[in-house]
């Protein structure tokens, strides 16, 4: 009958190196099999490995799920920005041709007085309403934001 072979004999670098290689699951066979027959003969390091490989199993998805947030955050901020364009663009375009038509209504000498007092209020309540509407969006702070992940 033969003797059982002696277990092999590593460095603690290498030792070190061995197993976080078959924790990250890119060490070779050989280097997985000289792993495994070392750790035969060796419990506490085995039971080491167990505790890395759980750890590792445990906080796999952590990477891929900071970075499916950082992706959709970033896609946010693009769908925010096109919407504030486009409401700027929006108003841009009515104030322009509002702005045409009221002022042509209020410079009308033909037009009576209380026509052109309308009109001038309507414009001062919709330059204060848009105004302050732009402010508080404008300064509106969201201490989330300062978050860095």
């Amino acid at each position: 009958m033969r003797s059982p072979e002696p277990s092999p004999s590593l460095s603690e670098d290498r030792l070190a190196e061995l197993m976080v290689k078959v924790v990250d699951e890119v060490a070779s066979p050989a280097e997985r099999e000289e792993l495994m027959s070392y750790l035969v003969s060796h419990p506490d390091e085995r039971a080491e490995l167990d505790a890395q490989r759980a750890l590792r199993a445990v906080t796999r998805g952590w990477g891929a799920r900071l970075e499916a947030d950082l992706r959709a955050h970033q896609g946010a901020r693009w769908q925010l920005t096109a919407q504030r364009v486009g409401l700027a663009l929006l108003l841009g375009g009515l104030a322009l041709l509002l702005g045409f038509g009221l002022v042509e209504a209020t410079l009308d000498a033909g037009a009576p007085w209380p026509l052109r007092l309308g009109v001038g209020a309507i414009a001062g309540g919709l330059v204060l309403s848009l105004g302050g509407l732009a402010a508080q969006r404008l300064n509106h702070h969201d201490p989330y934001d300062d978050v860095n992940l």
